[in-house]
C-alpha cells in the first residue's frame, strides 16, 4: 500500500511539471458547462449511483477559488449542490468532495475542460478524470484527447464513460 501511495504521489508530481494550470484564467473557465466524460480507476464510482457520477451546471472563479454547481442522483432523487476548490502549490487545486481531492486542469480551451483528480478517502487513493464541454456534444478528437490524458494517469480506456447523453438530473425530480 505504501508503494502504491508513493507511485500515485510521484505520478501527481510528474504530471504537474510543465503544466500551466492557471485556474484564474476566468474568461475560459467561468460559465455554463456540461459533463461529457467521466473516468476512474475504480469504475463503480462513476457508474449510476456512484459518488463521482455528478453533472456540472456551471463554474465561477473569484480570487483563485473555483465554485462549481452540480447535479447528482441520490436515493432516487436529483439534488443540486456546490463545491469550492482552493489553490494549492504548483497549480494544483484542493476540494472536499467524498474525501480530499487534489486536481489539476490538464487541458482547457473555450470549448472543453479536462481535470485529473486524486481522491483520498479512508486511506485509499482513487484516480479520476472529468471532461466538460460548453455543449454536451464535443468532437471525437476532444474525447480521444481525454482518453489519452486518462491513460497517462493509469485509467484504462474501458474505465472511461461517455455521459453526454445521460440523464443530467437538471429537473430536480
Amino acid at each position: 500500500m505504501k508503494i502504491l501511495l508513493l507511485i500515485v504521489g510521484l505520478a501527481l508530481v510528474c504530471g504537474l511539471q510543465g503544466l500551466n494550470n492557471n485556474a484564474q484564467d476566468s474568461p475560459k473557465i467561468t460559465g455554463t458547462w456540461f459533463t461529457v466524460g467521466l473516468a476512474s480507476n475504480v469504475t463503480f464510482k462513476i457508474e449510476e449511483g456512484g459518488s463521482f457520477r455528478k453533472f456540472v451546471k456551471n463554474i465561477t472563479e473569484q480570487d483563485g477559488v473555483l465554485t462549481a454547481a452540480y447535479f447528482r442522483r441520490e436515493n432516487g432523487k436529483c439534488i443540486q449542490f456546490s463545491v469550492n476548490a482552493y489553490p494549492g502549490k504548483d497549480g494544483e487545486m484542493h476540494v472536499q468532495y467524498d474525501g480530499e481531492n487534489v486536481f489539476t486542469i490538464q487541458s482547457m480551451d473555450s470549448n472543453h475542460l479536462m481535470f485529473i483528480l486524486y481522491n483520498t478517502k479512508d486511506g485509499e487513493v482513487t484516480v479520476w478524470g472529468e471532461l466538460y464541454g460548453r455543449t454536451p456534444n464535443l468532437p471525437n478528437q476532444t474525447k480521444r484527447k481525454f482518453e489519452k490524458i486518462c491513460e497517462r494517469f493509469g485509467i484504462k480506456k474501458n474505465q472511461i464513460i461517455d455521459v453526454s447523453k445521460a440523464d443530467r438530473c437538471e429537473n430536480l425530480k
